[in-house]
């Protein structure tokens, strides 16, 4: 619903269209012949290989993306209940993993991170510190907050002036420091490397050194390794 609504926002859409966007309507339905896709065409990755990618109604193609996304979502949350089961950080990190797919394929997309996602990422750590379901402390979550927020912004703002153009989105900025209420701030560093070399072998492999990087997916990766590997090691 807020990815609907975020890119409602990005593409124009009048407030009268979004406002009927909600968590009840409208419901889910092809794009192609706008015919509501019943419950049981709707089940996450099953219904789309019975429906053999395709519409029940008119035939259309139903793109890939769908199935790869509920999939990398099942594993995302597999892998949280195996290294954090039955824990509340387990459960936390899920909602994460969703946040930051979700933002990942928005930048990937159109190279642009809604504040709605950042924001979650960021409270849903707090909260997480908060209730001492983290292994932060809610003190070294914040000030995780405020060193990445420092750290990027000012990488920001420097590259502007030496490039003398925006080197570094507000998006990425907002999502650094959201990351940092939830590896904390000495593990800031392990997130910006992660995301570096993602972001480095990525624009290899695209061909993209002289365009626009999205860096959301790679952030995103870089604060989710870390996680794991505080978890693990």
């Amino acid at each position: 619903i807020m990815l609907r609504q975020q890119m409602a926002e990005f593409h124009g859409e009048t407030p009268s269209t979004q406002s009927k966007i909600s968590l009840a309507l409208p419901r889910s339905h092809c794009p192609h012949c706008q015919q509501t896709i019943r419950v049981r065409d709707n089940i996450p990755l099953l219904s789309w290989l019975m429906l053999k990618g395709r519409c029940r109604d008119c035939q259309a193609k139903i793109s890939k993306r769908y199935p790869l996304v509920e999939l990398l979502t099942a594993l995302a949350f597999l892998l949280a209940s195996l290294v954090w089961p039955e824990s509340g950080w387990g459960l936390a990190v899920m909602i994460l993993s969703a946040w930051l797919i979700a933002a990942s394929i928005i930048d990937l997309d159109n190279q642009w991170l809604p504040d709605v996602f950042t924001q979650g990422v960021l409270w849903t750590g707090l909260i997480a510190a908060w209730a001492q379901q983290s292994p932060l402390t809610l003190q070294d979550a914040v000030t995780g907050v405020l060193v990445g927020f420092i750290t990027f912004y000012s990488l920001r703002w420097i590259a502007g002036i030496v490039l003398r153009k925006e080197a570094l989105g507000m998006g990425d900025v907002l999502l650094f420091a959201a990351l940092g209420g939830w590896v904390g701030p000495l593990s800031l560093p392990n997130v910006a490397l992660i995301a570096s070399c993602c972001g480095l072998i990525y624009a290899v492999i695209t061909k993209r050194g002289s365009t626009t990087l999205p860096f959301g997916p790679c952030l995103s990766l870089g604060g989710i390794a870390t996680l794991y590997l505080q978890a693990l090691f």
